[in-house]
């Protein structure tokens, strides 16, 4: 028996993934749920598991290679003697039309034997062009009708499709399209997007967009809490991970999201879905963007728990081994830029979630204290909302709630 292996999803917004690294050569006994290869995905890389147990007969994909998702890229096999002769290696197509570049798409023939675990494809041609205005417009390639050699998809199809789904006139589109930023100087560089620049730049645009943003801030007396936080850091000297201010935001946004959970919620065109775990995403800078790994019910995790937590999950994002897991699933999200000194800014909603709450420094200021002007460290808070799902009088209270849980912590406690 054959077993095909194919590229993974990995997420759902995963189309294209690349394998970094093979563990097994061709010839090699498997066993299934021993790690096979290693993917590299828009946001990390994960390690995959074979499927099934056997000999590693053919490796179709060399390590370095980008294919789309569901591309069969290893044969797996009963025994030497089984005939792998029927499954052609996936091959670049050659096809190119005058003007355009050269065709990123793999044409796989697979005969019907051979795909014993694989479901059978419509095989598409699209040009590289095509691809990437179609999913920056996020336009599904298998609507489109080829009219390029061959049935391939060109950029005028996407364009036309576009124009389509806007009802707009094809010619305005295509004046649209042709506009390009000129250099206003002599000598730049250009840098090439990254996948996981990419996909931050289309998702957190299609958020701008697509969600009306409105944001409430607030400035809090950060004095419990940062003594709070030095009374955590002296109970867990024996511990590896210290507490910081963020792992008890974390805990605080938790506990109000149950007392308000219309926040907790996301919309769904026609409804509005509010989430029963509170599952907080932490944004993460990595040396190539920004991930956003995820505490699953922090609302029902010690202060202790989510520190431990957070600082393995920051851990394993820097180094690209989250797990899908570990990253999808949220329901709200914070933000620090604390620790570069920032005194305040506004955060873009991580989608599909409703809210995210963005955290600036802790600096000294002046308050008024009982009548009486004094030095206090203070946070700014600044909570960014989509106005289809939470109102600005549930925003308001929400933040407030959040300042008062700063101001006096202990009533996380009760």
């Amino acid at each position: 028996m054959l077993t095909i292996i194919e590229m993974p999803a990995l997420s759902s917004t995963m189309r294209k993934g690349k394998v970094v690294k093979w563990f097994k050569r061709e010839g090699d006994f498997v066993k299934k749920g021993e790690t096979l290869f290693e993917v590299e995905t828009d946001k990390v890389n994960v390690e995959v598991e074979s499927l099934a147990s056997g000999l590693l007969r053919k490796i179709l994909l060399e390590e370095g290679i980008e294919v789309p998702t569901n591309t069969p890229i290893a044969i797996i096999s009963d025994s030497m003697d089984e005939d792998i002769s029927s499954v052609i290696v996936a091959k670049p197509s050659v096809s190119v039309s005058p003007g355009e570049e050269e065709p990123e798409e793999m044409e796989l023939g697979i005969s019907k034997p051979a795909r014993v675990e694989a479901k059978e494809r419509k095989i598409i041609k699209v040009s590289p062009l095509a691809r990437r205005i179609a999913e920056e417009e996020d336009i599904d390639i298998q609507t489109i009708e080829g009219t390029g050699p061959g049935g391939r998809i060109t950029k005028q199809d996407v364009e036309r499709a576009i124009a389509e789904r806007s009802q707009i006139p094809l010619e305005a589109t295509k004046a649209e399209a042709k506009y390009e930023i000129q250099p206003e100087i002599e000598g730049y560089e250009d840098i090439e997007l990254t996948k996981m620049r990419r996909v931050i730049a289309q998702r957190l645009q299609k958020s701008k967009v697509t969600a009306p943003h409105f944001y409430v801030d607030v400035t809090t007396d950060a004095t419990a809490i940062t003594r709070l936080k030095e009374d955590f850091e002296k109970r867990s000297e024996k511990f590896a991970g210290k507490t910081t201010f963020n792992d008890i935001v974390i805990k605080i946004v938790s506990q109000t999201l149950k007392e308000f959970p219309v926040v907790n919620a996301s919309f769904l065109e026609d409804r509005i879905r509010v989430h029963r775990a509170i599952n907080i995403g932490v944004a993460v800078a990595v040396d190539d963007g920004l991930v956003v790994p995820v505490v699953r019910n922090a609302d029902q995790k010690s202060i202790s728990q989510i520190s431990h937590e957070v600082t393995e999950l920051a851990r394993k994002a820097r180094n690209k081994r989250l797990l899908p897991d570990e990253y999808r699933g949220g329901t709200f999200t914070i933000t620090n830029l604390g620790m570069f000194g920032v005194e305040g800014f506004h955060a873009i909603i991580n989608p599909p979630e409703s809210g995210i709450l963005a955290v600036s420094a802790i600096i000294q200021k002046p308050m008024v204290v009982e009548g009486e002007i004094t030095i206090r460290p203070c946070v700014k808070l600044s909570l960014s909302v989509d106005h289809r799902v939470v109102d600005g009088s549930v925003a308001a209270q929400f933040l407030a709630r959040i300042k008062e849980l700063v101001e006096d912590p202990s009533l996380i406690f009760e």
